[in-house]
C-alpha cells in the first residue's frame, strides 16, 4: 500500500514539473519599477531545453529588483494570488552577479537583485535545476576615481585590466588619499556624476588584508592609511581586497569579552569585530553573568593571564559598575572587574561599543524616556566633521545639577557641533533628546551665551572662530552654552611668556581672525571696539 502511495505521489509530482517545465511561461516583474502582478515587465523565451527560458532584461532607472513568476494575475495587485506561481532567493534582496547561477525557491516572498540599475542584462532561468543566471561579458578593465587625490568621474586614477581569471582584475596601487571609488564605466565629462551612478562602487571602510564587499554607491570607500597596496577586484562576488604585506594595523582586529557566561577564561572571549571604524568595535552582547573582563588577545590557556598582561583593557580601578547608556573611560594594559546588572535567571542582551581611539566603552539601553531627569553626562558631536553618532567626539561631566562643563576641540575653523543627552544605536533614538540651535547652522560665537532647544528638527550650530580646543559649559536649568577660552594651568615655559590672542568679529557675528583690523566697529570678548 505504502508502495502504491508513493508511485502515485512521484506520479503526480512529475505531471506537475511537467507542466512547469513543458507548458508554464516565464516572466520577469520589477525591472521596470512598476510591481504589477497582472503586467510583465518581460516575458523570457523559451530555449531548446525544456524548462529553461532566457531573455535580455531592461532595469529602467532606480530599477534594481526582480522576481520570477511563471503566471500572472487578473488584477495589478494580487500578491497572494501570485505567491503559487513565484520564484526567488532563499532570503531578501539577494545580489546575482554575471556567471554565477543562484538558487530559486518556489512561492518565495523576496527578490533577486543585480548589479547596477539603469543596465540590461541578459538572464537565464533554469527549471530543471532550480537556478536564475546573469549571463553576461565582464568589462575588460575597471577603474580607481580618488586615489591619487583628484575626484573626477571621466579621469581614471588608476586603469585595472582584467587578470587571467575572468572578471578578477589585478593591479599593484600606490595610494596617495584616503578615499576612492571603484568604476566599471567611466562618465563622459567632468560634472557627470549622476551618469555614474550604476557603474560606481564603494563601502564605507576597506579594511586592508580583508575582503571587502562592493556595494553600489555614491559612498566612497576609505582606508586607514596612505600607501603601495596589491589590490584585487573580483566582480564574480563583489569584493575588493588591499593587501600589503607590510602593513601594521593600530588597533587589533577584536576585542574580547571574558566571563559572559559566567566561566572566565583567559583563552575563551566573545569575539566583538571592528567595522566602519578601525579601532572602534560595535555589536550585541548577552551577559549572562555579573562580572566580565576585557582584552584585545587570548591567552593559549585557560590560566594564561601572564600571557596577555598588556592586551588587557580596564580602567583606574579595579573595579567598575558599567550603567546603560553612560561613558566608561578605559585604560590599556589594565586589569578590571567590570559588573553589570545580569544573572544567569535574568540575562541582559544590550548594544555596545568600545571606541579604543577615545578609550570609552557605552552600553546603549533602550528606554525611550531615559533620561528622565537631567542626564549624567552630556556628548558632543560633529567637532571633527564625522558625525559618527555612536562615537561622541567629548563627554561632558556634571558639575552640579543641570550643569556641565568640559573641553570641546574644533579640527576646522569654524566647525561644527551639536550635544546629545544621550547615546543610542540610530539617530531617531538620539534626536529625540537632542539639544539643537532654533534653526540648523545658526552661528555660536566665543563667549557668549548661546541659547538651546529639544526639538524634533534637529540641528548643529557653526561655530564662529578658529580650530583647537575650548572650553565649553552647559547649563539645562536656562537652556544655555557658552564657549570660552580655555583658563590657562598655571604651568608655563620659563623661556617664554604665552602671547594672548584676541578673536575679532564684525557685528554680525562672523570670525575675522586674530589680527585687528584697520578700521571699523567690530567685538572681541563679547565688546564693540572702534578702529
Amino acid at each position: 500500500m505504502k508502495k502504491n502511495l508513493l508511485h502515485i505521489f512521484m506520479a503526480t509530482f512529475c505531471m506537475m514539473l511537467m507542466a512547469i517545465t513543458a507548458q508554464a511561461q516565464c516572466y520577469i516583474l520589477g525591472s521596470d519599477n512598476k510591481w504589477q502582478t497582472n503586467v510583465a515587465s518581460t516575458e523570457l523565451q523559451a530555449t531548446g531545453t525544456d524548462g529553461v527560458y532566457e531573455g535580455e532584461v531592461a532595469f529602467t532607472n532606480g530599477a534594481q529588483y526582480f522576481t520570477i513568476v511563471t503566471k500572472l494575475t487578473e488584477a495589478g495587485d494580487d500578491w497572494a494570488g501570485l505567491r503559487p506561481y513565484r520564484y526567488g532567493p532563499a532570503t531578501n534582496n539577494n545580489l546575482l552577479t554575471v556567471n554565477t547561477p543562484m538558487a530559486i525557491y518556489p512561492q518565495a516572498d523576496a527578490s533577486f537583485m543585480v548589479p547596477t540599475a539603469n543596465d540590461t542584462y541578459r538572464i537565464r532561468v533554469d527549471f530543471n535545476n532550480s537556478k536564475v543566471t546573469l549571463i553576461g561579458n565582464f568589462p575588460t578593465q575597471v577603474y580607481l576615481i580618488g586615489s591619487k587625490g583628484e575626484f573626477l568621474p571621466n579621469v581614471a586614477s588608476e586603469t585595472i585590466a582584467m587578470s587571467e581569471t575572468e572578471g578578477v582584475y589585478k593591479a599593484t596601487v600606490n595610494f596617495d588619499n584616503l578615499y576612492f571609488s571603484v568604476l566599471t564605466k567611466l562618465a563622459a565629462t567632468e560634472d557627470d556624476w549622476t551618469g555614474i551612478e550604476p557603474y560606481r562602487y564603494g563601502g564605507g571602510v576597506a579594511k586592508i588584508n580583508r575582503e571587502n564587499h562592493l556595494a553600489l554607491t555614491d559612498e566612497a570607500f576609505s582606508i586607514p592609511e596612505t600607501g603601495t597596496y596589491d589590490v584585487t577586484i573580483d566582480l564574480r562576488n563583489m569584493t575588493i581586497m588591499l593587501y600589503s604585506a607590510t602593513y601594521v594595523p593600530e588597533y587589533p582586529d577584536a576585542i574580547y569579552l571574558h566571563g559572559l557566561d559566567g566561566t572566565i577564561a583567559a583563552d575563551k572571549g566573545e569575539a566583538i569585530a571592528w567595522d566602519q571604524t578601525e579601532g572602534v568595535y560595535t555589536g550585541w552582547v548577552h551577559f549572562r553573568s555579573n562580572q566580565f573582563n576585557i582584552s584585545t588577545a587570548l591567552a593559549s590557556t585557560p590560566d594564561g593571564w601572564e600571557e596577555i598582561g598588556d592586551k588587557r583593557i580596564g580602567t583606574a580601578t579595579a573595579t567598575c559598575d558599567v550603567e546603560t547608556n553612560l561613558t566608561v573611560n578605559l585604560k590599556k594594559g589594565e586589569w578590571t572587574n567590570f559588573f553589570v546588572d545580569a544573572s544567569e535567571e535574568k540575562s541582559l542582551y544590550v548594544y555596545m561599543t568600545l571606541d579604543l581611539r577615545n578609550n570609552r566603552m557605552t552600553f546603549y539601553g533602550n528606554d525611550e524616556n531615559y533620561p528622565t531627569g537631567y542626564p549624567k553626562e552630556l556628548y558632543l558631536l560633529g567637532t571633527d566633521n564625522a558625525w559618527l553618532f555612536k562615537i561622541p567626539t567629548g563627554v561632558l561631566s556634571a558639575t552640579a545639577e543641570g550643569k556641565y562643563e568640559g573641553d570641546i576641540t574644533f579640527t576646522t575653523d569654524n566647525g561644527q557641533f551639536a550635544i546629545l543627552q544621550r547615546l543610542g544605536m540610530n539617530w531617531d533614538f538620539v534626536n529625540a533628546k537632542r539639544l539643537a540651535p532654533y534653526s540648523d547652522g545658526d552661528g555660536a560665537n566665543l563667549n557668549e551665551d548661546i541659547p538651546f532647544f529639544t526639538t524634533d528638527n534637529p540641528g548643529a550650530w557653526a561655530f564662529q572662530g578658529p580650530a583647537g580646543t575650548y572650553a565649553i559649559s552647559v547649563d539645562l536649568t536656562t537652556n544655555v552654552i557658552r564657549i570660552t577660552e580655555k583658563v590657562p594651568s598655571g604651568i608655563t615655559s620659563p623661556m617664554a611668556t604665552p602671547i594672548a590672542k584676541s578673536y575679532f568679529y564684525d557685528l554680525n557675528g562672523r570670525y575675522l581672525g586674530t589680527k585687528a583690523p584697520k578700521k571699523g566697529i567690530v567685538v572681541v570678548k563679547g565688546k564693540k571696539i572702534a578702529f
